[in-house]
């Protein structure tokens, strides 16, 4: 039987978590916890992780501040990450530097602008799109 992939789920209020679990469950892969950005680095140094869904808006280190050092090591700067956040998507989220994090996309109407950004490494289109939100 192949061996169960790993996800992280990162958020600071518990209510979050189970939401996800619930949805999540269904894909009969191992479900990771952590209530911070302190306690994702934590599990990351001790697992490997098929990919993390992080919440953007956490008290303390950030979303974005977590990324940043998640894609600093060199064992963990590939697992991809998707973000999620309660709020609206607003510019300044779905625009974050490369240099605090990893480039985003506020959702999925933003798909081509998102693809086209992953292939060129340009922002523009990511931010027009954004900007239309």
């Amino acid at each position: 039987m192949p061996e169960k992939a790993k996800i992280l789920l990162v958020d600071d209020r518990a209510e979050n978590i189970v939401a996800l679990e619930a949805i999540l469950t269904s894909l009969n892969q191992e479900l990771v916890s952590a209530r911070s950005g302190d306690a994702a680095l934590k599990a990351l140094l001790s697992d490997e992780f098929a990919v993390i869904l992080l919440d953007v808006l956490m008290p303390g280190m950030d979303g974005f501040e977590t990324a940043a050092h998640i894609k600093r090591r060199p064992r963990t700067r590939d697992v991809p990450i998707i973000f999620l956040t309660a709020r609206n998507a607003e510019p300044d989220y779905a625009t974050t530097s490369p240099s605090r994090s990893t480039p985003g996309c506020c959702a999925p109407r933003c798909r081509s602008s998102w693809t086209s950004t992953r292939r060129t490494g340009s922002s523009a289109s990511r931010r027009r799109c954004c900007a239309r939100s």
